[in-house]
């Protein structure tokens, strides 16, 4: 019996049928698989790298053949982090960065031994102090907004001239509190860290339109709720043991899949966009949140 087999092309999708799955030879143009989602001889830089997910898509950009620049705000963590990729036979560096601060960023990037950057992760984010809108201080809203969204938009522009001669992927971690409101149960979050949040979906979408001729593509991921992120770190320090079986239920009958995410489920995503998987895909959004914002 014939059998349909389908073979994904750099710049268009064939189908054939053959008699044999073992007769079929490799058609011109076809992108290895291995290849396909391979970042050998890649440079990417991560910010947030020292924890979370950060360090989650740090060291498996390593894995997939990148040299990856640890950046973040804490040189301990980041050490930390270096240390295991280049234990485990990846390229990594430390950068330290504190993505609030332009002369920081600018620094950081001054000190950079790379003429090209490939692949540009923007994960250091915060959360917000616990409060409602009219309990929130302008200080906390400053906070939020500096780091999440005006860091974005620092090492952003810092990275594109690395970024013009040979094309590269950006990618911007939004959050589902970003594309609604959630209230209550959420006491890590507010209207600052939603306001962040939303504002990365819109800043992703005008900077894939602006370089999208430079191969330059730029591309958003809002997760749902996971474990080992900063924004859970943050709620269990707020909430007493009772308190948080009653949030962790709480929040599985709101998510379709009865369960929180796992860091490393975000690094599928996030290897898909760094990678030539996805060379056709810029400003879009792509949700991995378990179901929740399906329903």
């Amino acid at each position: 019996m014939a059998a349909w087999r389908l073979y994904v092309v750099r710049r268009e999708v064939s189908i054939s049928m053959t008699a044999s799955d073992h007769s079929q030879q490799p058609i011109h143009g076809v992108l290895p698989l291995n290849d396909m989602f391979s970042l050998k001889g890649k440079s990417a830089f991560v910010t947030g790298a020292g924890s979370g997910l950060g360090r989650v898509i740090a060291e498996g950009y390593a894995q997939a053949g990148a040299r990856v620049i640890c950046a973040d705000i804490f040189e301990d963590r980041i050490a930390e982090v270096v240390q295991a990729i280049v234990s485990n036979g990846g390229a990594a560096e430390p950068c330290k960065i504190d993505v609030a601060s332009e002369a920081s960023v600018e620094a950081a990037f001054a000190g950079l031994n790379h003429p090209h950057l490939h692949v540009l992760v923007n994960s250091a984010g915060v959360a917000a102090v616990p409060a409602r809108t009219h309990e929130t201080r302008t200080e906390d809203w400053r906070r939020v907004i500096d780091i999440n969204l005006t860091g974005t938009f620092f090492v952003t522009r810092a990275a594109l001239p690395k970024m013009f001669d040979e094309g590269g992927s950006i990618i911007n971690l939004s959050s589902i509190m970003g594309l609604g409101g959630y209230y209550p149960g959420f006491t890590s979050s507010g209207v600052d860290y939603a306001a962040s949040k939303s504002a990365i979906v819109g800043f992703t979408k005008q900077v894939a339109v602006e370089y999208a001729e430079y191969n330059i593509r730029a591309n958003t991921i809002a997760p749902g709720w996971h474990g080992g992120t900063r924004l859970g770190q943050a709620r269990r320090k707020q909430a007493a043991a009772a308190e948080e079986e009653r949030f962790y239920a709480a929040i599985h009958s709101r998510i379709p899949m009865k369960r929180r995410g796992d860091a490393s489920e975000i690094l599928g995503v996030a290897l898909y966009l760094a990678s030539p998987a996805s060379g056709y895909m810029t400003g879009q959004l792509l949700v991995q949140d378990g179901g929740w914002t399906a329903t």
